[in-house]
């Protein structure tokens, strides 16, 4: 290794899938709330895979919807939609700490088998 670059920080794996998962939540949000260049037609956003990229918003929206139908109304939402980002990126970073957990137990278990 070059005396001329110091070393990259490591980076703890929880770290990064909360920052990977909150990304993941906030550009699905952007892209479905019109504020990114991707444009997606709803087509592809029930598709499966538009399903998956979407899953943090979508899981949002259908808390959204569930709170509203206990509710027996629908909400006034369309003034303030920014903490719908927010809270996507929230729940993309615990599915992103969750899927890092699952693996991190099973990388764990595969080696102690050895």
């Amino acid at each position: 290794m070059s005396e001329e670059y110091p070393p990259l920080p490591r980076v703890h794996p929880i770290m990064a899938a909360i920052a990977a998962g909150a990304l993941w939540g906030a550009l699905g949000y952007a892209v479905l709330w019109g504020l990114s260049p991707i444009v997606v037609g709803r087509r592809f956003v029930v598709s499966l895979v538009g399903t998956v990229l979407f899953l943090p918003v979508r899981l949002v929206l259908w808390g959204i919807r569930a709170v509203e139908a206990a509710a027996g109304r629908p909400f006034e939402l369309a003034d303030t939609s920014w903490w719908i980002g927010a809270t996507a990126a929230l729940v993309g970073a615990v599915m992103a700490v969750g899927a890092a957990l699952v693996v991190r137990a099973l990388v764990r278990r595969l080696r102690a088998r050895d």
